[in-house]
């Protein structure tokens, strides 16, 4: 008597057991559906700093999520991995895009840097400044370069300029 009371008991705790491990799997599968979601949203975000960190949360949010069952799970992660690669695809051509453009703009500098020493031994006082305005709107319309060598090309140029006007200055 006492053992069929159990197995009524077993049974009924075997239901709420597979209940609440299915309430699981679906509260499981509605955050990671939400995560893939949000990943893919901001797949295509150029807000980099803000939406790679983002991203590394989605990560850990997914990591942290209970597993589904194999194919649904898989199928989820296939679609959060291809949100992620193509952020991570954007983010990577635009900066390379930016390092492209910054050589570009440190070697029209150096070009003007060139063109500034070779006129800083100049006697012609009027055409040589007016050639060094020039060269100073040229210099601004060049674009930057990387933080790092913008600073150098600057004070290589200036020095050239002032070696000009200092000496144009002692004569006047």
């Amino acid at each position: 008597a006492r053992l069929a009371a159990l197995d009524g008991q077993v049974a009924e705790r075997r239901k709420e057991a597979d209940a609440a491990r299915q309430a699981a799997r679906a509260k499981a599968q509605v955050l990671k559906e939400g995560i893939v979601a949000e990943a893919e949203t901001l797949s295509t975000s150029t807000d980099w700093k803000r939406t790679g960190d983002r991203m590394r949360t989605l990560l850990d949010e997914w990591k942290a999520a209970a597993r589904l069952d194999r194919k649904t799970d898989d199928a989820l992660w296939k679609r959060f991995s291809h949100a992620r690669t193509s952020f991570d695809k954007n983010r990577r051509a635009h900066f390379a895009e930016l390092d492209s453009q910054r050589s570009e703009a440190a070697e029209r500098k150096e070009k003007l840097i060139a063109e500034a020493v070779e006129l800083s031994t100049s006697t012609e006082w009027g055409p040589t400044a007016r050639r060094y305005r020039d060269l100073m709107t040229e210099w601004k319309a060049s674009g930057r370069a990387r933080r790092d060598v913008e600073d150098e090309l600057w004070n290589r140029f200036r020095a050239a300029q002032d070696t000009f006007f200092s000496a144009r200055n002692e004569i006047f």
